[in-house]
C-alpha cells in the first residue's frame, strides 16, 4: 500500500505576500475611493437617463411593463451602489417592490410609479444628499407602498 504525502506549493503571491513593502489598508481604500469618484458625474448622468426612460414608460403606460419598469429602478440600484446615493436607492428600492408586488398580484397602479420617478428625480437634483425634503419624499413612498 502506498502512504498519502503533502507537498506545499509556493506560488510567487504567497512570496510576495511576505515581502516588506506595499500599502497600508487605509491608503489603498483612500485612493481607491479617489478613482471612484472621478466616475461618479458619469453614474449619476446614467442614473438621470434611466429616471428619463422610467418616465417615457409611464408615458406609454404599456400593458405588460411591470418587468421593465422593475429592471430601471434595479438599474438605478446598481448605477448607485458604489457611491452614497442614500435616499436615491432607497427610493428605487421602494419603486422595486411595488412592482414586484404588483406583478405578483396581478395588479397595476400607474400613479404609484410615477410619484417613485418623481422622487427619484427629485433626490438625484438635489445630489442625493439626506435632508428633511428627502425624508418627506422617502415618507410618501412609504405610504403610497403600503397601499393594498
Amino acid at each position: 500500500m502506498s502512504e498519502a504525502r503533502t507537498f506545499k506549493v509556493k506560488s510567487s503571491l504567497s512570496k510576495q505576500l511576505f515581502e516588506p513593502g506595499g500599502r497600508l489598508v487605509r491608503d489603498a481604500e483612500r485612493l481607491a475611493g479617489e478613482a471612484l469618484d472621478t466616475h461618479r458625474e458619469e453614474a449619476m448622468a446614467m442614473i438621470a437617463a434611466t429616471i428619463d426612460e422610467l418616465d417615457a414608460v409611464c408615458a406609454a403606460q404599456p400593458a405588460e411593463a411591470g418587468l421593465q419598469v422593475y429592471a430601471l429602478g434595479q438599474k438605478v440600484i446598481d448605477l448607485g451602489a458604489f457611491f452614497d446615493t442614500g435616499p436615491l436607492h432607497e427610493a428605487a428600492w421602494s419603486l422595486c417592490d411595488i412592482a414586484d408586488r404588483m406583478i405578483g398580484n396581478g395588479v397595476w397602479r400607474w400613479p404609484s410609479i410615477q410619484v417613485h420617478a418623481q422622487a427619484m428625480r427629485l433626490i438625484l437634483g438635489n445630489d442625493c444628499r439626506t435632508g428633511r425634503t428627502s425624508a418627506t419624499l422617502l415618507d410618501g413612498l412609504r405610504q403610497v407602498a403600503q397601499r393594498p
